[in-house]
């Protein structure tokens, strides 16, 4: 049906697809979230019909320069779609099923093909560790959407260790995840917080949280 592709013309086609993915940067630096979503889906449509293609022999299989080109385009634009859901509040799609789905579904699902991206192409090129902690932010905000919060919790804590120095957005993520796992949804607002903000970044069963467990039954 497509015949045969050579490397060029694979080149030519991410060419096209990057093109779409910056036409959504700049919808997003806008603040056109309605705008951004759609470019970034468009790109993240043409990279599984380039994979599909590869699959099925079209474009040549043994150039990993195009397999990785692929991965690496994947695994961008897929971040970039969840975080254009994740700000996109006005989204609303209605599934086969008549189900509403939520822009945090929509953002964790982004997150999560992209990494399906890196296992379905097991190249030389991965991820920078800003681009996999700016993946695993934006995994920690959709499942904190969606009330998972110890997946959530798992997210953010890898997103943390990922980062060179403090970062103010996940430590506050951090702090509201931690809150609601340690007092529940309702009691949240009212709970102790920790001062020292790496106690959110040790282990959730360490003797910085059982102290201050054995301190609060003390108080009962």
């Amino acid at each position: 049906m497509y015949g045969s592709w050579s490397s060029a013309q694979v080149h030519a086609e991410l060419r096209n697809i990057l093109s779409v993915r910056e036409a959504g940067n700049r919808a997003f630096r806008s603040g056109d979230y309605a705008l951004s979503t759609k470019k970034y889906g468009e790109a993240n449509y043409d990279i599984l019909w380039l994979k599909g293609l590869r699959y099925a022999n079209v474009i040549p299989a043994d150039d990993w320069s195009i397999v990785e080109a692929i991965t690496e385009m994947q695994y961008t634009t897929q971040s970039n779609g969840a975080a254009s859901f994740l700000k996109y509040d006005a989204f609303s799609e209605v599934d086969d099923d008549g189900n509403e789905v939520c822009r945090f579904r929509k953002a964790l699902n982004c997150t999560l093909v992209a990494d399906e991206g890196l296992r379905d192409h097991p190249t030389l090129w991965k991820p920078s560790e800003d681009a996999k902690r700016k993946l695993l932010y934006r995994r920690a905000q959709a499942y904190e959407g969606l009330e998972g919060y110890d997946r959530a919790w798992e997210a953010i804590q890898g997103a943390h260790h990922l980062s060179p120095e403090r970062d103010e957005a996940i430590c506050g993520l951090a702090m509201k995840i931690w809150k609601v796992r340690e007092y529940g949804k309702d009691g949240a607002e009212a709970g102790f917080v920790p001062m020292e903000p790496d106690f959110f970044f040790k282990p959730y069963r360490n003797e910085a949280y059982d102290r201050l467990r054995r301190c609060r039954l003390c108080e009962a």
